[in-house]
């Protein structure tokens, strides 16, 4: 979900997206279901730089990731073991693995990275670069930047056709 608010001149976004997490041992966000999935959302926080874990069962925090300079968009990989945080003021992708919400890589990408969306099969996330008018494809096998392609001026929205 994204929303807008317009307050006094100033702008501010909201984003938030929820994933089903696959479980991977006793490690990840706590909250169990019955399947043993673990259910997070994933909320970035810009002004902290970083991303706080709310634990959908019991709708509280239980923890928080440090990741680049305000972080924006986030995207949850389909099998759940990754999230990518689009860090607009460092120009980076952090890359959390959900199962020790750890940052295992951060990626440079275009200037004021804004959005982030993941393929369906997992293998590459697209990242829009609002002042550099392109969009950033990561390879998620090695977490690096495999493509740049020129857009429109400032992209933002990016979703991921099946």
């Amino acid at each position: 979900m994204l929303s807008k608010n317009h307050n006094n001149g100033q702008t501010w976004v909201l984003g938030i997206l929820a994933a089903t997490l696959i479980a991977t041992g006793t490690a990840g966000c706590g909250g169990s279901s019955a399947s043993g999935a673990l259910h997070a959302a994933y909320v970035t926080n810009s002004s902290s730089n970083n991303v706080s874990i709310i634990d959908t069962a019991t709708n509280t925090v239980v923890g928080s990731v440090t990741v680049g300079t305000s972080p924006f968009g986030v995207a949850i990989t389909p099998d759940g073991s990754h999230a990518y945080v689009a860090n607009v003021g460092s120009n980076t992708v952090s890359v959390i693995a959900t199962a020790t919400n750890t940052v295992v890589a951060t990626v440079p990408v275009g200037t004021q990275p804004e959005l982030v969306a993941i393929a369906p099969d997992g293998s590459h996330a697209y990242v829009t670069n609002l002042q550099s008018n392109n969009v950033s494809v990561i390879a998620t096998a090695t977490n690096s930047v495999v493509g740049t392609v020129p857009v429109g001026i400032e992209p933002m929205g990016v979703a991921v056709q099946q």
